[in-house]
């Protein structure tokens, strides 16, 4: 009767898993909500069955112990914030720092057998995806003739709207379908397996993602080089070709894709030595992440809270307040937009900092620590690759201050690590 229930719970945990990483997907984020919770549940239900305890001793990870550190911190800060209501609000979007590694380690239900079948169903759901993204863009473009319908957040408007983060979903799939060849675990058939990897390289490129595209490329190298001497010399070849043409596109060949990483190869520093800025003038992400480098020592130095932070609440109020001080662009109400009221950090190291001080910065830098340990442990291609990205992504987003970028943040190194196998009593 146990093993009964036991295995019921599996199948349950199964469909969790994939409803979880489908609603991420195509962005239902209310689902993504209630799928954490139920893996929670039923992670601690199978656990109770199975060995009679509601705890799993790999609780002790020293990644979970960091989340909770950072949780409370968080919740500390409340204790000194001016606007309870979004302090509040901040926080409990942030409760999935406990509840993902509380699922993924409470549990010991993940495995590479059941890691590749969600896997190869995530490649599925996300093939979809951008096909009708794809589909979706055709559209709009029969009305407006415009091509960049084509490209960047215009792509996945019909999702997440944010193509960096879709962009991090297309590697993980990529990833895993070209570490999959070696050992010839196709989706559905080598023909559609390669296919598939090409279509995506494709979307990837259409995403204009600067950092995951010229991470991709970084990837495939190390790729190339690790698999040198038992790859036939034509794929290598044709490996090496594709590589050149796809930088030649990238930073020689005028594109709109290339004028991307050409804006950020001319970036103008002497720009932001000003206290004042017009209106009018455009930064690009550069030199927009650059300013929050003086913002953030100003806020702290000016409210002596380097020990405290500002708290979770009033972070985003202070820098609110340095725009509109140094005469940045806070919206129209012609254009109906708010400008650059309402933009974080984009910078996790500096929004912990910002938020709950010296203390929260350290609690950070606990939680990457604790990845880079994951790394050394599994030595793992595809855990590897995907932590990589995401630890740089952290440098120019603030990864936490959304759910949604924070469950890609948090779900994806620990669902390719099994963790260290702990012997149950």
């Amino acid at each position: 009767m146990p093993e009964k229930k036991s295995n019921y719970l599996s199948a349950v945990l199964f469909t969790l898993y994939l409803m979880s990483l489908i609603s991420v997907i195509f962005s239902f984020r209310a689902i993504t909500s209630i799928s954490i919770p139920l893996l929670l549940v039923a992670g601690v239900a199978r656990n109770k069955i199975q060995y009679g305890s509601l705890l799993s001793p790999a609780l002790k990870n020293p990644l979970f112990v960091s989340c909770c550190l950072f949780f409370l911190l968080q919740l500390i800060s409340l204790a000194h914030t001016s606007d309870l209501q979004q302090g509040t609000r901040n926080l409990f979007s942030k409760t999935a720092l406990i509840a993902i590694p509380a699922f993924i380690f409470g549990s010991d239900y993940l495995n590479a057998e059941v890691r590749n079948n969600i896997l190869k169903w995530y490649c599925v759901a996300l093939c979809a995806a951008c096909l009708f993204a794809i589909f979706h863009a055709f559209q709009s473009y029969a009305v407006a003739h415009d091509f960049s319908v084509f490209l960047y957040h215009s792509l996945v408007s019909i999702y997440s709207r944010h193509a960096i983060q879709f962009s991090i979903l297309v590697f993980i799939a990529l990833v895993h379908l070209i570490e999959t060849l070696k050992t010839k675990q196709w989706l559905l058939s080598r023909s559609v397996h390669v296919s598939v990897i090409l279509f995506f390289i494709l979307f990837l490129i259409l995403l204009s993602s600067k950092l995951v595209i010229a991470f991709f490329v970084v990837y495939i190298v190390a790729v190339l080089t690790r698999s040198f001497r038992s790859i036939s010399k034509p794929f290598l070849l044709s490996s090496i070709t594709g590589l050149v043409v796809l930088a030649a596109f990238i930073l020689i060949i005028p594109n709109p894709i290339s004028n991307r990483f050409q804006e950020i190869i001319q970036t103008d520093f002497n720009f932001l030595e000003r206290n004042k800025f017009d209106p009018g003038e455009y930064f690009n992400g550069l030199q927009f992440r650059m300013l929050q480098w003086r913002f953030v020592p100003q806020i702290l130095t000016e409210k002596k809270a380097w020990i405290t932070g500002v708290s979770v609440g009033d972070a985003q109020a202070c820098l609110d307040k340095k725009y509109i001080a140094a005469n940045m662009y806070i919206g129209s109400p012609v254009r109906h937009d708010k400008g650059l009221i309402g933009y974080n950090t984009h910078n996790e190291f500096l929004e912990a900092l910002l938020q709950t001080g010296i203390p929260g910065l350290i609690a950070f830098m606990m939680i990457t620590a604790a990845f880079i340990r994951m790394i050394l442990i599994r030595k793992d291609s595809e855990l590897t690759a995907v932590t990589i990205l995401l630890l740089i992504y952290s440098v120019s987003e603030s990864v936490f201050e959304s759910q949604y970028s924070l469950y890609i943040y948090l779900f994806f190194p620990l669902f390719f690590y099994p963790g260290e196998r702990t012997t149950r009593q």
